[in-house]
């Protein structure tokens, strides 16, 4: 976490304590000097500004521990937590999540995690990391921590610990696939891949299941304002879907324009209702009331639509196309084909501002290991792959790592930001 989120979340939620791993203590302290907010820091690890987790535990006996009980609710719907959006495109917003949310996403089973052995990279901050916490206890998993993402680190931990089951974002996925260490490791215990945060492409989807043939790769749809998954694929479903819509869960495809709802195959915005949608952004009514409507409906800013067997396919978040001389363009097509090539590992392609034409679009690369590819040669792939709307006509820039949220997506925010600065050159 940089120190302009952890400032942006101490102002909104105002904690009274923050746990804490060694690493970020020293942003969350600078953080502290900014706010007027004076929480109490614990470290599970040890730090000399903050109190050790440890500590707080020898203070209590056996005794009182045993003893200890939780407070009965008097409303079952009332908020239990804050967690955040993933702040992909500005700030992250505050989502308030009922007891009631909690329990359904316990007693759920979507996801069947009986026996299994578990590893996923999301924290508690985000509603992936709660989800897989939540059913994992549910469903007594066993569950295998690593601090953070790593291609071969994670071959590692899957045949060390014989893991069932991983959770990834489509970022990682692509790292994983492109990295090419899946096939060096045995990862024959690996019996399921489940993903999300972003379009999972069907050649990648095809490509892993090549290299992993005994391994089901399940692409999820869901939102942190939804309380979780919306829809879920299943074995049988297409390559490239997100499966269909879940219990508890209704989705209609609307015309943003006029808000007719439209049929199969064609594409409009995600409207979405759940049992367990949040209770609203926390002190933001302004962006709730913007968000759901009056009858309950989310309108989630996604682009997709069902096929004819009701699964269920993603095109790309409606902030994020980008205008072109009255042309609407996805960023996520044009990434495919970027990713294609052998020696891009990742891409990510972003609107620049533009006098006359509304906008450009730019792509920002990063480089398979040794590879070699020039701008020319990614600017004429998509030329020639495309039609003319599509071409990168404000180039592509090479970066060493992408940032990312701390849910592993590509942090677009600050792309826009660099690709702003570009506008003004």
């Amino acid at each position: 976490m940089d120190l302009q989120t952890a400032l942006h979340v101490m102002q909104l939620t105002t904690p009274k304590i923050i746990f804490c791993s060694e690493k970020p203590v020293n942003i969350i302290l600078s953080a502290m000097k900014e706010s007027n907010c004076n929480p109490t820091v614990v470290v599970f690890d040890d730090h000399p500004d903050a109190i050790a987790f440890s500590d707080i535990l020898s203070m209590y006996s056996d005794a009182e521990v045993a003893n200890f009980r939780y407070v009965e609710l008097d409303d079952i719907m009332q908020t239990a937590c804050i967690v955040h959006s993933s702040g992909t495109t500005g700030m992250p917003k505050g989502v308030e999540i009922s007891n009631y949310c909690l329990l359904l996403i316990s007693e759920d089973t979507n996801m069947d995690l009986t026996n299994a052995v578990l590893t996923w990279f999301s924290s508690l901050y985000w509603i992936s990391g709660i989800l897989m916490n939540l059913k994992s206890i549910a469903q007594g998993a066993k569950v295998i921590l690593y601090p953070e993402f790593d291609e071969e680190m994670t071959c590692l931990l899957i045949e060390k610990y014989k893991v069932t089951v991983i959770f990834l974002s489509t970022s990682m996925i692509n790292r994983f696939l492109k990295a090419g260490y899946i096939r060096k490791y045995s990862l024959l215990s690996l019996k399921n891949i489940i993903c999300g945060g972003a379009i999972l492409k069907p050649k990648t989807q095809k490509e892993m299941k090549c290299i992993l043939p005994h391994v089901e790769m399940l692409q999820g749809y869901g939102m942190t304002e939804l309380g979780g998954l919306a829809a879920l694929q299943l074995p049988h479903h297409k390559a490239g879907s997100c499966g269909t819509v879940v219990e508890n869960v209704q989705m209609k495809v609307v015309d943003p324009e006029n808000g007719n709802v439209l049929g199969p195959n064609n594409p409009g915005e995600l409207w979405i209702t759940t049992a367990i949608i949040m209770n609203g952004y926390y002190r933001n009514p302004e962006a709730t009331k913007s968000t759901v409507d009056e009858e309950g409906w989310l309108h989630s800013g996604d682009v997709g639509y069902f096929d004819e067997d009701g699964e269920l396919f993603i095109i790309d978040r409606i902030k994020e196309l980008i205008k072109y001389r009255g042309y609407q363009i996805s960023p996520g097509e044009v990434e495919g084909v970027l990713m294609s090539h052998p020696a891009v590992m990742e891409a990510a392609v972003i609107g620049v501002p533009h006098a006359v034409d509304d906008e450009h679009p730019v792509a920002y690369v990063t480089k398979m290991p040794g590879a070699k590819v020039t701008e020319q040669e990614l600017i004429d792939l998509v030329a020639n792959s495309m039609m003319d709307q599509y071409k990168l006509r404000a180039g592509v820039i090479f970066l060493d790592a992408f940032p990312y949220t701390g849910s592993g997506k590509i942090a677009r925010k600050e792309l826009k930001t660099m690709a702003k600065i570009l506008a003004i050159e």
